[in-house]
């Protein structure tokens, strides 16, 4: 491996990009077990997400109701959590009636759950999927602790 490339020269390290990947992932993996296992003990979610972003599915009443955001919770009552690579979708009632809803990870804004007392509150960044940016004299503002998205006792 060649370190004294000059092309590297220009190029950093995305970690807001690499941290935020990390976050969804450990969501995939939270709500995919619990779509084959069900809710361990008193575990229960709250999910808010962007009602806008694209890919995002909820009924039109919903949508009107909550043009930005909205926040969700699993607990005891959810039906059919189904989870795949980019989104999941799963049935919640509103005022007694089963509606249907598919959310990207990319739409997550924040993802909690209070029995662990454990959160994640997602950055906003850009939509690059790269690990690398190429940059030439910028510097980033945005420093990303982890305490931040660990919620205190």
């Amino acid at each position: 491996m060649n370190t004294d490339n000059k092309n590297n020269n220009d190029l950093k390290i995305n970690y807001n990009k690499l941290t935020y990947n990390a976050m969804k992932n450990v969501i995939f993996e939270i709500l995919k077990s619990v779509a084959k296992y069900g809710l361990p003990g008193k575990h229960h979610f709250y999910i808010t997400f962007e009602t806008h972003t694209n890919g995002v599915k909820i009924p039109k009443d919903l949508k009107i109701k909550y043009p930005e955001e909205m926040t969700i919770v699993i607990e005891k009552y959810f039906w059919d959590l189904k989870v795949d690579k980019n989104k999941f979708s799963l049935i919640l009632t509103f005022n007694k009636i089963k509606k249907k809803l598919e959310i990207t990870f990319d739409s997550i804004l924040s993802f909690s759950d209070p029995h662990a007392n454990f959160i994640f509150k997602f950055p906003k960044i850009s939509e690059e999927k790269i690990l690398f940016d190429k940059t030439k004299n910028k510097k980033s503002s945005k420093i990303i602790n982890i305490h931040d998205f660990k919620k205190e006792s």
